[in-house]
């Protein structure tokens, strides 16, 4: 039978667990029976180590307690999401005059279910942001504070390229500012 395989994966999870991702079992004589186990559910993704089981059912069984006990008692909360726009930045002698500030990363939180916790969130621009800007530069970072304590912070990236305006460009953009003022309605 060419072309044809199979794969056996000794995690029974992977079958019976639901959102399990794998990992890896093994056993020997002095270790006993050990698992690591990984699943992920609603964003949050969790690992179950399980060390010297003294049989493989009970490697397992322990396992699954371990990460019904995450899922149960914990949720990820997302904060901030790559590519979220967070304000409009003013550049001085640019073409054009604003660009977005966005996300470069994902920003999340992993917090007890039910516990309302209060996150702040503090942006800070840089104050003078001056063409040319290449999109992807960092113009400010984003930070997200619990009981005084950073707990995830991003680089705020420009959303797009912003050239320097010259004499060609500011020649256009008054004659552009005239005729909107001359315009006949």
């Amino acid at each position: 039978m060419t072309g044809k395989s199979s794969l056996v994966n000794t995690n029974k999870l992977v079958r019976n667990y639901n959102g399990c991702t794998g990992l890896k079992t093994g056993s020997t004589s002095k270790a006993l029976y050990n698992l690591s186990a990984s699943a992920t559910r609603d964003g949050l993704s969790l690992i179950a180590v399980v060390m010297k089981a003294p049989t493989s059912a009970l490697r397992f069984s322990n396992a699954t307690s371990l990460l019904d006990y995450g899922f149960t008692n914990f949720e990820y909360k997302s904060l901030a999401t790559k590519g979220d726009v967070i304000q409009s930045v003013n550049i001085s002698k640019g073409t054009p005059s604003s660009i977005n500030a966005v996300v470069e990363n994902n920003c999340g939180v992993i917090i007890e279910k039910g516990n309302d916790v209060n996150i702040e969130q503090n942006i800070s621009i840089n104050n003078s942001v001056s063409a040319p800007i290449s999109k992807n530069q960092t113009v400010g970072e984003i930070n997200y504070v619990l009981n005084g304590e950073t707990i995830c912070k991003s680089n705020l990236i420009a959303s797009d390229d912003v050239s320097k305006i010259n004499f060609i460009t500011m020649c256009k953009n008054i004659f552009a500012s005239w005729g909107n003022l001359f315009r006949i309605v």
